[in-house]
């Protein structure tokens, strides 16, 4: 799961799909494998949007920082508003993997873990 700071998108006047869906630095290798999800945040680690990686490439013309398609994933709306388990570090662009995306689908209601969908 890809999680990425949108603060300075919404600062430009981009919506949270906008901001989330263009512009990060993500080697090919983690897109390939860990681009399923793409949570976006706000100061402190706030979730503010939650989307389904539908389609991705590398835009050479931006520096090779990759544009997402992006669908609104109902799995993890329960996530908006509260804070995500994210890794250490200040890149604005992070990959959830083991400890932290553990923490992540941990914190979902029950309910969520059987519906199953996107």
């Amino acid at each position: 799961m890809l999680a990425v700071d949108v603060r300075q998108s919404l600062r430009d006047g981009r919506t949270v799909a906008e901001g989330a869906g263009r512009g990060w630095r993500f080697a090919a290798r983690t897109v390939a494998t860990h681009g399923d999800f793409l949570l976006a945040f706000v100061d402190g680690g706030v979730c503010v949007g939650a989307f389904e990686i539908r389609g991705s490439r590398c835009d050479d013309a931006a520096d090779g920082r990759y544009v997402f398609d992006l669908a609104p994933a109902r799995r993890f709306q329960w996530a908006l508003g509260h804070r995500l388990p994210l890794p250490p570090g200040r890149n604005p662009a992070r990959i959830l993997t083991g400890q932290h995306l553990r923490a992540f689908l941990d914190a979902a209601p029950r309910d969520v873990h059987r519906s199953g969908e996107a």
